[in-house]
C-alpha cells in the first residue's frame, strides 16, 4: 500500500466502521425481511461504500471480497435471489472480516492483508455462487475461517484463531495437552503461521532463535533471555463444569476467558492503542480471581505484567520485540492453569512458583526502566555494537515470507531490537543493527459531524465575529461620552467659581442653563449607550447559548449507532441456546454523548445476553404458558427531565423471589429471617453483587457471577443509576438513568473547610441540616436517624485530607450519599447551590488523585474540584475499618468549662483507678458509691460523660442508663460501661439499653478507656 496521510486513513476506519455496523444489523434484519427493497439498497450501498473507500488506500484484499459481496446483494436486490438463512451466514462472515479493517492502522494493512486473504479467497466462490443463485446445488461445508474479526463460537470473547500467530506458535494444537513433537527452533519461512485445523494457536516451546541461551545482546547483563517453555493451547470453548463445581473450576474457566483475550491483543500491541488496554482489563481480572483463590503467583506475575504495559504506555515508549516474546512467555506459563483439575492444581502452583516470580521480577525491574527517560546514544549514528555473531533469523523480513505470501512474525519488523531499541528487555542478539527508526505520532482522533451540524457551527461562528465587531464602536461611543462628561465637569466648575466671584445673574443664569442641556445631552447618551450594551449582552448571550448548544449537539449521536451489532448477537446467541428470540429497538434517533454511548455498548450488552440466557423461556415452554414461541427483547431510549433513560425490557419468566432469596441465604450474605423480610427492590439489588449468579451450572453464556455487577459498575462511573422490576411470568426490565453528557455536568457546589466543591447532582440522595442534638454516639461511631433509619456521619474534610473545621454551629449541614451497601452522611461547611458545570480532566501527570475526578470553572470564575463518589465510599469504608474517623464535635465552643465526668461504681478501688486516670488527663471527675447515688447526682449538677459499672446496689448499671436516656433533659448524655463481664451478650445488652461504648475493666491498662473518653467528648480544656 502506498503512504497515505493518517488523517485521511483515520477517516477511513470511520466510515468503514459505520457501513460494517450497518451490514452486520441490516443482514439480520433481512432474514426475517428478505424481500424489502429499501432495506437490501441500503446494505448494498454499505458494501459498495468499503469497496470504494478501500480502492482509496489500495487494500486490494478488502476491495474483493466488498466487490463480490455488493453482487450478492444486488442480486438479491433485484429479485435474482432470495437470501436464505445459510446465504446470511456467509455474508455475515464476510462482514466480520472487514470490521477488522476499523482496527488497522497505516502500518498493519499489509498484515491483515496477509492473515485475511485465505479467508476472503474461501469466500468468494461461495458468494459468487450466492450471487448466480447456485448456492446449495452442490453443498460443501463452509471452511473454516481464520480472518481477523470473526467472532468466536460462543460469541463472547473473540476467537483466538482471528490472527496468525507468530512463528513460534506451533501449529496443529488443540487440546491443553502439550505438542508431541515441540520443534527446538523456530521455523523460519512462515510455516506455522496458520494452524492446519483452524484449532486455538499453541504457545510454542521454540522462541525466536535469536534469544537462545547466552546469546549477548544489549542489556543482557540486566536480563536474562526469555527462558524455553512448554507448548500451551487456550481452548476457544468453555471448559465442561460438574454440576459439583469448585472455586478452583470456575477460577479456570474465567482465566481461559482472559488469557484469550491477552492471546488476541499480544500481536496488536505495537501497533494498536487499544490493544495495551485490553490487556490491562484482562490481567486485572485475572489478577481479582487469582486472588479470591489465593494464588498469590499468578496474582504478582499479572500485577508485574501490568505495571510493565503501563510504565510503556505512559512514557510513550514501543513494545519491542524482546518485550514481546516475554510477555508471550508469561502467557504460556500462565496458560498452564488450564491443563489442571481440582487434584492437580495445587502442585501446579507449586511447580510454576518459580517461573512467575522470575516473570514478575523481570517485569518489575522493566516497568522501572522503562519508567526512566532513554539516555541520548553514546555511538555515531549507524554505528551498532560488535558482539560473537550467533545465527540469527533475517531482521529486515528478506526470506521470511511464506509459500502462500503470509506475512512474517509481527515481532521481527524492520530494524526491531536494533541499537535504537529502548527496551528494558534484553534482546539477546548480536547482531549489533541499527537502531531503528521512532515510531510515528500516533494519528489524531478524527470526530464524524454532520454537514449540517458543521454548517450551524459556520453560521454561529459568523454572527460570533459579528458581535465582536461591535465592540470596538462602541468602545469609541463610550470615549466621545466621556469627553462630553469631562465638558460637563468643565462647565459645572465654571458655573461654581462665576457664581462665588459675582458674575451678574443674568450671565450666571444662561452658564448654568448651558450647563444643564450638556448635562441633560450627557444623560440621554448614556441612557442610549447602556441601552445599546444591554442588548449586546442580551445578543451575546444568546449567541453563546446556541453556540455551545451546538457544540454539544455536535458530539451526539443517535442511540442506534451504538446498538448495530445487538441484533446480530441476538439472532446467533438465540440459535446456539435453541431459543427464540426477537430485538426491538425503540428510540434509534434519540440523541446520545458519543462517550456515553460508547461506554453504554458493554453493560448493554450484559443486559442482554442475560435477558436471553436467564429471562427467555424455550420455545416448548413458553408456548405451554400461552405465550408466542417467540420472545421479545425490547431496547428503548429516551430523554426525560434532562437525563438519558434507556430501558431493557424482556417478556420471558422474570426473577423468581423465592429462588433467590434462598440463594442469598446459600451463600450467606443474609440470616434467612433478614431475608424473609426484605422488600422486593432489597431482594434485586443483590443481583447486583460480584460473584452472584443465579444460574444452577456454568455455561459459555452465564453463571460465573460477572456481568450484572459490571454493569452497575459502569453506569455509575459516568454518572448513572440501575434499577431492575420484574412480574414472574411476565418478565423483567432493567431502568438505566444517565446524564444526556459526560461533557457537562449539573452540581451541587458545597464548601468544605473553606473550600468548593461539587458534587454531581445524580449521586446526592438529599441534603439536610441536622441539630447538635440530634447526633448520637456509639462505639466510637456517630450517626443521625433519618427517616427512622440510622445513618453514619463522616467528616468530608477528612475524607479530603483537609483541615479539621471549627466546633459545630447550631446545625450540622449534611450531604446523604448512597450505594449499594448502605448510606452515609458526609458533613460539610455549608450549602452553595446547583450550577451547570464544564467538566475539565485533571493534569495526568498527577494520576489518580483520590476522592477526585476532574476540575471545573464556577460561574465567578474560581476553580472547583468535582468529587469522584465511588471513591469517597471507599475511603469512608478504609476509615470506619481502622477505626480512625474524626468526630464532629457536637457541644458549643463556648462552654469555658473544663470537662466534668461522673463515675459510678461500688468498688472503691476501680472509681479511685478511674478518677486517676481522668484526672491525670486534666478532666473533673464526681464520684458515686452506687446507681441510685449516681441518678441524684446526675439530675442534679450538669456533667459532660457519665461512667457507670452494671453490677451495684439498689440501682444497677443498665438500670441508671435506662433512667437516663428516658429524661429529656439527659438522654443526649455520652455513657460509657466498664465492667467485668467480657461475654458478648453482655456487651450488646448494654448497648441496647442506650450506651455509647461497653469497655471491660481490663481497659484501664492498654488506653482503650481514655481514648473511649476523648472520642466521646474530647479533651479535658475547651
Amino acid at each position: 500500500m502506498s503512504a497515505i496521510d493518517a488523517s485521511m486513513f483515520e477517516l477511513f476506519r470511520e466510515e468503514v466502521k459505520t457501513h460494517t455496523d450497518t451490514l452486520g444489523a441490516g443482514l439480520v434484519a433481512v432474514e426475517s425481511r428478505p424481500s424489502d427493497p429499501a432495506l437490501l439498497e441500503e446494505l448494498m450501498r454499505a458494501a459498495h461504500s468499503i469497496k470504494g473507500a478501500a480502492r482509496i488506500v489500495n487494500i486490494d484484499t478488502a476491495v474483493r471480497l466488498a466487490h463480490v459481496m455488493e453482487d450478492a446483494l444486488v442480486a438479491a436486490q433485484h429479485g435474482q435471489i432470495r437470501l436464505t438463512s445459510a446465504n446470511i451466514d456467509v455474508l455475515l462472515r464476510g462482514s466480520d472480516i472487514l470490521a477488522g479493517l476499523a482496527r488497522l492502522m497505516p502500518d498493519t494493512v499489509t498484515t491483515w492483508e496477509a492473515e485475511n486473504t485465505a479467508a476472503v479467497t474461501a469466500l468468494e466462490p461461495l458468494l459468487v455462487a450466492i450471487a448466480k443463485g447456485e448456492a446449495g446445488k452442490n453443498p460443501s461445508p463452509t471452511p473454516p475461517l481464520s480472518g481477523e474479526g470473526l467472532q468466536a463460537k460462543d460469541d463472547i470473547m473473540p476467537s483466538i484463531a482471528g490472527f496468525s500467530p507468530p512463528s513460534f506458535l506451533g501449529k496443529g494444537a488443540g487440546g491443553l495437552s502439550s505438542s508431541d513433537n515441540p520443534s527446538p527452533t523456530p521455523p523460519q519461512n512462515g510455516e506455522g503461521l496458520n494452524t492446519e485445523d483452524n484449532s486455538a494457536p499453541v504457545l510454542s516451546s521454540a522462541p525466536p532463535s535469536f534469544l537462545g541461551k547466552g546469546v549477548g545482546g544489549l542489556g543482557s547483563s540486566l536480563f536474562p533471555p526469555v527462558p524455553m517453555f512448554e507448548p500451551i493451547a487456550i481452548p476457544t470453548e468453555p471448559i465442561a463444569l460438574q454440576a459439583d463445581h469448585s472455586m478452583f473450576d470456575l477460577f479456570r474457566e474465567e482465566a481461559r476467558e482472559y488469557l484469550q483475550a491477552i492471546a488476541n491483543a499480544v500481536p496488536r500491541l505495537p501497533t494498536d492503542p487499544t490493544a495495551a488496554e485490553s490487556i490491562l482489563e484482562a490481567l486485572k481480572q485475572l489478577r481479582g480471581a487469582a486472588r479470591l483463590v489465593k494464588c498469590v503467583s499468578i496474582a504478582d506475575a499479572t500485577t508485574a505484567v501490568s505495571e510493565f504495559i503501563r510504565a510503556s504506555r505512559e512514557a510513550k515508549k514501543p513494545f519491542s520485540p524482546p518485550a514481546l516474546d516475554w510477555t508471550r512467555y508469561a502467557l504460556a506459563e500462565l496458560a498452564g492453569v488450564l491443563a489442571t483439575d481440582n487434584d492437580t492444581f495445587p502442585e501446579w502452583v507449586e511447580t510454576s512458583r518459580p517461573a512467575l516470580a522470575t516473570i514478575a521480577d523481570t517485569f518489575k525491574q522493566a516497568a522501572k526502566e522503562q519508567s526512566r527517560p532513554t539516555p541520548p546514544s553514546p555511538l555515531p549514528e549507524g554505528k551498532g555494537v560488535e558482539n560473537t555473531p550467533s545465527p540469527t533469523p533475517p531482521l529486515s523480513g528478506e526470506g521470511l515470507n511464506t509459500e502462500d505470501g503470509s506475512a512474517p512474525p509481527s515481532f521481527l519488523g524492520k530494524g526491531a531490537g536494533g541499537l535504537g531499541s529502548s527496551s528494558p528487555f534484553p534482546s539477546g542478539r548480536g547482531d549489533g543493527g541499527v537502531g531503528s527508526s521512532p515510531p510515528p505520532p500516533p494519528a489524531e482522533t478524527v470526530v464524524r459531524v454532520s454537514a449540517n451540524s458543521l454548517n450551524r457551527l459556520m453560521g454561529l461562528a459568523g454572527e460570533s465575529l459579528v458581535q465582536a465587531r461591535w465592540l470596538p464602536s462602541f468602545s469609541t461611543a463610550l470615549l466621545k461620552l466621556k469627553k462630553h462628561h469631562d465638558l460637563l465637569a468643565t462647565m459645572l466648575d465654571t458655573a461654581y467659581h462665576a457664581a462665588n466671584s459675582g458674575m451678574p445673574p443674568d450671565q450666571l443664569a444662561n452658564l448654568i442653563s448651558d450647563t444643564r442641556r450638556q448635562w441633560v445631552a450627557c444623560r440621554q447618551e448614556l441612557g442610549e449607550k447602556t441601552s445599546d450594551f444591554d442588548d449586546h449582552a442580551a445578543r451575546a448571550e444568546d449567541l453563546n447559548a446556541r453556540l455551545y448548544r451546538e457544540v454539544i449537539a455536535s458530539r451526539m449521536r443517535p442511540f442506534g449507532d451504538g446498538v448495530h451489532g445487538f441484533p446480530r448477537m441476538v439472532r446467533d446467541m438465540a440459535r446456539t441456546l435453541g431459543k427464540e428470540v426477537r430485538l426491538v429497538i425503540a428510540g434509534e434517533t434519540t440523541e446520545v454523548d458519543r462517550d456515553i454511548l460508547e461506554k453504554l455498548e458493554s453493560p448493554l450488552s450484559h443486559l442482554i445476553r442475560n435477558a436471553i440466557d436467564h429471562g427467555m423461556e424455550s420455545p416448548n415452554v413458553r408456548a405451554a404458558a400461552n405465550k408466542p414461541t417467540a420472545g421479545t427483547i425490547t431496547l428503548e431510549a429516551r430523554h426525560r427531565a434532562g437525563m438519558l433513560l434507556v430501558s431493557v425490557s424482556d417478556d420471558g419468566a422474570g426473577v423468581d423471589l423465592t429462588k433467590l432469596r434462598k440463594k442469598i441465604v446459600e451463600r450467606g450474605l443474609n440470616a434467612a429471617d433478614m431475608v424473609a423480610k426484605l422488600t422486593e427492590a432489597e431482594l434485586l439489588e443483590f443481583l447486583f453483587l460480584p460473584g452472584f449468579s443465579t444460574a444452577a451450572s456454568v455455561t459459555e453464556f452465564s453463571g460465573r457471577g460477572v456481568g450484572l455487577d459490571v454493569v452497575q459498575d459502569t453506569i455509575r462511573k459516568v454518572g448513572g443509576n440501575v434499577r431492575i422490576t420484574t412480574t414472574r411470568g411476565a418478565g423483567t426490565t432493567f431502568h438505566l438513568q444517565l446524564p444526556l453528557t459526560l461533557s457537562v455536568i449539573r452540581a451541587v457546589v458545597i464548601d468544605v473547610a473553606g473550600e468548593p466543591y461539587a458534587f454531581p447532582h445524580t449521586r446526592i440522595d438529599r441534603l439536610i441540616r441536622v441539630r447538635r442534638d440530634e447526633v448520637r454516639s456509639l462505639e466510637h461511631r456517630q450517626f443521625v436517624t433519618v427517616d427512622g433509619q440510622n445513618v453514619g456521619l463522616v467528616m468530608a474534610a477528612q475524607l479530603l485530607d483537609m483541615p479539621a473545621p471549627p466546633p459545630a454551629e447550631a446545625e450540622v449541614p449534611v450531604v446523604l450519599l448512597s450505594d449499594g451497601t448502605g448510606e452515609y452522611g458526609l458533613i460539610v461547611d455549608s450549602f452553595r447551590g446547583e450550577q451547570d458545570l464544564v467538566v475539565r480532566p485533571l493534569d495526568t501527570r498527577l494520576g489518580k488523585v483520590p476522592n477526585l475526578s476532574a476540575a471545573a470553572i464556577l460561574d465567578d470564575g474560581s476553580p472547583v474540584l468535582i468529587v469522584d463518589v465511588e471513591d469517597l465510599f471507599r475511603s469512608m469504608d478504609q476509615f470506619i475499618q481502622t477505626g480512625s474517623l474524626v468526630r464532629c464535635d457536637t457541644r458549643p465552643a463556648d462552654s469555658g468549662h473544663k470537662k466534668r465526668v461522673l463515675v459510678v461504681d461500688d468498688s472503691i478501688t476501680v472509681r479511685e483507678v478511674e478518677r486517676q486516670l481522668l484526672l491525670h488527663k486534666g478532666y473533673e471527675v464526681a464520684i458515686a458509691v452506687d446507681g441510685m447515688d449516681g441518678w441524684n447526682k446526675v439530675r442534679a449538677e450538669p456533667y459532660d460523660l457519665l461512667v457507670s459499672d452494671i453490677d451495684m446496689p439498689r440501682m444497677n448499671g443498665l438500670q441508671l442508663v435506662q433512667a437516663v436516656r428516658a429524661d429529656e433533659r439527659l438522654r443526649d448524655m455520652p455513657i460509657i460501661i466498664v465492667s467485668y463481664k467480657e461475654r458478648e451478650e453482655d456487651r450488646i445488652r448494654g448497648l441496647e439499653v442506650g450506651a455509647n461504648a461497653y469497655l471491660t475493666k481490663g481497659s484501664f491498662h492498654d488506653n482503650r478507656f481514655i481514648e473511649a473518653v476523648t472520642d466521646l467528648i474530647g479533651v479535658a480544656d475547651v
